[in-house]
């Protein structure tokens, strides 16, 4: 069959591909007159840019001259191609006066070069377009998911001007480590990263780098007696505590099922008050709950309106294992409906609520994202699958303002603190810092987000709250396997888009039976190929939350257990808990 007879279907496929020959000779012509137009181009092109291969050749061998800081006219060009015997598969010497002759000038040769880039992208469309056709036709079996995940993943590559190979030899890699090194050096000491906020952890990492996957990890809080509204993690996903009945399943502290085995009656009318603990979390529970507390090293059973009215005094709550809480707020809240469900494990402890599973590596997460974006002007992407979009603007504005979270939360805030509100309103609204609270994110919904993030704001940072919270959507061998598949994915989107990505992960119990309760690495829930998927590991670790009497008080150590670029250390920082924030301790 001759191509005049194929069908015009067949005939898209025999099209010649994007180039425009006249406008690469445009640029090597301008190349081979001046140096200055040499500096000009090699900024747009890369070798597999041209589509004639002797193009390819010619401009190899500009380069390298260029490189070496010899001169690169049709002289020197010619006798390179002769020495590299090559000059014959270029049309010979001839051919390079042919370049020159082609063009007025060489101050066109920025202008021509920008065609060639475009006739370039266009063909690694077509190409591509094939490829991702195939796909589709040869998926047998595959998910769908994934498909159009790798799809996206090979457009994006396009729109990021990345070359089509895989492999570099390391004589091309060279020139660009190098230049990295001087430009590190010619900083003068400062930061290379994304900033974290804080000056002992950023002296110890300079900075969050491109490509890092950073995991931050601490252990999750935990609640008893709660309002009907209070949304509660379950094997299945999320309910409320008025859903609940007895036989059902929620988790429990380190995030396995446990079963209900009693439930009370809702209770309507009763006054209730919101109690706010050391740790951030909130409970509602009305004014004759009972507590037992300890004040002044005496334990007593106290109801919830002798806690309000005796607040200048410390009460603590001895949790499981030795864990301890303080009581640092009862303030009085409109009447909900309460209820309490008892579950079936040793401790009868379960994980609650959106804003409450965990708390304080939110925190911390949050006070990267503010420095990133909000003192420097970072694009940052917050994507969250715990806490609401309202939640974490309140938080961030509570830590900028230094305007205490409770008093945003129940309406008490003052003339002073609605006008340290107002000065910084103006300055956190600009910050560019995208926050996403949709439902039941998928890793692959992450990655599409992300992308389109980068392409359309130059996005430098991710923090994902956090990674046991996350699904497929499909069925896996086990809950590790799981994790350890978007461990993974977390790692190489970090490399896709060259921006350090931040996963908040829960730790099992490990620290609660250790006489110091320091968290480990070994620690991390669920999987161990997040440790080994990260390029740094932080660990939270606050005394006071386990040691009532202790003189740290108010501190917390960053423990920078895995650091694969530099050294470990413990970051000593202030908590904040009333602003929500941490901030580098007063020198």
């Amino acid at each position: 069959m001759s191509v005049s007879e194929l069908e015009p279907g067949d005939r898209e496929f025999e099209r010649t591909p994007p180039h425009d020959i006249p406008a690469e000779q445009g640029v090597l012509g301008g190349m081979l007159l001046s140096q200055d137009a040499i500096a000009e181009v090699i900024e747009v092109l890369r070798t597999a840019d041209f589509y004639r291969p002797a193009h390819q050749i010619i401009y190899d061998a500009v380069l390298d001259l260029y490189g070496r800081g010899d001169p690169a006219d049709a002289v020197t060009i010619a006798g390179e191609l002769t020495k590299r015997g090559e000059i014959a598969r270029v049309g010979g010497a001839p051919y390079l006066h042919t370049l020159i002759s082609s063009v007025p000038t060489a101050a066109n040769a920025g202008y021509y070069a920008r065609i060639v880039r475009e006739r370039s992208v266009l063909r690694k469309l077509v190409e591509t377009g094939t490829r991702i056709v195939q796909m589709g036709y040869n998926a047998d079996g595959a998910d769908a998911d994934e498909i159009l995940d790798r799809a996206q993943a090979e457009v994006f590559a396009i729109a990021e001007k990345r070359s089509g190979e895989d492999y570099v030899p390391l004589s091309e890699i060279m020139p660009g480590a190098l230049d990295e090194i001087e430009a590190i050096g010619s900083r003068g000491g400062q930061m290379v990263g994304v900033p974290t906020g804080f000056a002992d952890l950023d002296a110890l990492t300079n900075g969050l780098h491109p490509g890092q996957m950073i995991v931050v990890a601490a252990r999750p809080a935990m609640g008893k007696a709660l309002g009907l509204s209070t949304l509660v993690p379950t094997p299945e996903g999320w309910t409320t505590m008025g859903a609940l009945e007895v036989g059902d399943e929620v988790l429990d502290a380190d995030g396995r099922p446990t079963r209900v085995v009693a439930a009370t009656e809702v209770m309507h009318g009763r006054p209730c008050h919101e109690v706010e603990f050391s740790d951030g979390e909130i409970v509602v529970a009305d004014a004759l709950h009972q507590w037992r507390t300890s004040v002044a090293g005496v334990t007593a059973v106290r109801t919830t309106e002798e806690i309000a009215a005796t607040l200048d005094e410390v009460h603590v709550i001895d949790g499981p294992d030795g864990r301890v809480t303080k009581i640092v707020d009862v303030r009085p809240v409109a009447s909900v409906p309460v209820r309490c469900i008892q579950v079936d494990n040793t401790d009868h402890l379960y994980l609650v609520g959106r804003s409450r599973v965990p708390t304080h590596n939110s925190t911390l997460a949050l006070d990267f994202a503010r420095a990133a974006s909000i003192r420097h002007g970072l694009t940052s992407a917050f994507f969250s699958l715990e806490m609401g979009r309202n939640e974490i603007t309140m938080r961030l504005l509570s830590a900028e303002a230094r305007v205490a979270l409770h008093a945003m939360r129940s309406g008490t805030m003052q003339d002073e603190d609605w006008t340290r509100l107002a000065r910084r309103m103006s300055e956190v609204a600009e910050a560019p810092l995208f926050i996403d609270d949709s439902p039941n994110m998928s890793m692959m919904e992450i990655r599409a987000k992300a992308r389109r993030l980068k392409q359309q704001h130059d996005l430098r940072l991710v923090v994902i709250d956090y990674l046991q919270l996350m699904t497929s959507g499909k069925r896996v061998e086990s809950r590790q396997v799981e994790v350890s598949e978007f461990s993974r994915s977390l790692k190489l989107l970090a490399k896709e888009l060259q921006v350090p990505v931040i996963a908040l992960s829960q730790l099992n119990r490990g620290p609660e039976q250790r006489t110091d309760k320091k968290p480990m690495v070994s620690d991390l829930r669920e999987s161990g190929s997040i440790e080994q998927d990260a390029d740094m590991v932080i660990l939270l670790h606050r005394e006071d939350a386990y040691e009532k009497e202790s003189p740290r008080a108010g501190e917390a150590d960053l423990i920078v257990a895995k650091h694969r670029n530099g050294p470990t250390a413990t970051v000593t920082v202030a908590f904040q808990g009333h602003y929500s924030r941490f901030v580098d301790m007063a020198q």
